[in-house]
């Protein structure tokens, strides 16, 4: 599909943006009336968890936002790509981005300098998804250790020597095995990784004590016995994973906000527009297809006005503030 719309002319292209314009500003669209082509773009390969998620959005939006909506996937940088590539194109309600709540809530404390204005680029539709955040150990620790207590007992017993592993420097998982080491005094060295899957082999072969990761990568290795989850973040406890207590009822604190996904629209389009996307992906993240696919592979399903989305970013932003300074990370060279 993107190749033929890439083939279009001049003029085709220029009556679908302008008829896709006009026909988001109306509740309901004959199938006739739709334009052509939509996009869903994010920073992620095919294969994870959040080309999963859009792949589930576009099935559901292709016949309601147009006529096809396709995934482009542009990975790398943490989802900064892909922004700057939804940012360069015309803010016709047309080009979505499914983005990390990173995006919005930690990049502006680690990034001096952006490449994107995280309010003026993209306008906020929904969440799309909440993302707990899981700290677990690996055969490296004894087996003993089931709790936080008892790896702070552990790690005090081996100074400077034990590691904890992340996706990636300065994403929320990072922040949240430093936080836990600081705020147990246990000096943990973090290791970042390329993606969770480079971090799980190397916790599974000792190179690692420990892993934060997000707790639908750890759930199966879990209860494969490869790895033992000592607590998550969030408020409550997950129902993926239910016996694992949560960061806050071991006695830390500023680790109850779990990580989310949310979908945005490219650059500032016309009011009407932000309310006929965000009543259409309520219908389809509402949906039973939706929910079900979603749980499947571990992950929330979320939804939220876009007003709740823009106010829960700047809690976030201001949440993971400080702890970022704590940190003393710096994403720039």
């Amino acid at each position: 599909m993107i190749h033929s719309s890439q083939r279009m002319t001049r003029r085709r292209a220029m009556a679908a943006a302008a008829a896709g314009s006009l026909g988001l500003a109306f509740p309901a669209l004959r199938a006739q009336d739709l334009p052509p082509l939509a996009r869903i773009i994010v920073g992620f390969p095919a294969g994870g968890a959040p080309d999963y998620v859009a792949r589930r959005l576009a099935e559901g939006l292709t016949g309601k936002l147009a006529v096809a909506v396709v995934v482009d996937n542009r990975p790398g940088a943490g989802g900064r790509i892909a922004l700057d590539a939804a940012r360069q194109l015309p803010p016709d309600g047309l080009t979505l981005l499914l983005s990390p709540a990173g995006m919005v809530t930690t990049n502006p404390h680690t990034y001096r300098r952006l490449n994107y204005d995280p309010v003026k680029d993209q306008t906020p539709i929904t969440m799309s998804h909440s993302v707990t955040l899981g700290f677990a150990v690996g055969p490296a620790v004894p087996s003993q250790v089931r709790d936080i207590a008892g790896f702070a007992a552990w790690a005090k017993g081996q100074p400077g020597a034990v590691a904890f592993g992340s996706p990636a420097a300065g994403a929320p998982p990072h922040f949240i095995g430093d936080w836990l080491g600081r705020s147990l005094n246990l000096g943990l060295t973090h290791v970042a990784y390329r993606g969770g899957a480079p971090a799980l082999n190397d916790l599974y072969g000792g190179s690692i004590a420990s892993l934060s990761l997000t707790l639908a990568d750890l759930v199966k290795p879990a209860e494969a016995q490869r790895l033992r989850i000592l607590a998550v973040s969030g408020s409550k406890r997950s129902v993926f994973a239910p016996s694992v207590p949560t960061f806050a009822e071991q006695g830390i604190k500023g680790l109850d906000r779990d990580d989310w996904f949310g979908l945005y629209v490219a650059g500032q389009p016309a009011p009407e527009v932000v309310r006929r996307l965000s009543a259409i992906t309520k219908e389809v993240q509402g949906g039973a297809v939706y929910q079900k696919a979603l749980r499947s592979n571990f992950l929330e399903p979320a939804w939220s006005t876009p007003q709740e989305l823009a106010q829960r970013g700047q809690d976030d932003l201001a949440h993971w503030g400080p702890i970022i300074k704590a940190s003393g990370f710096t994403a720039d060279s």
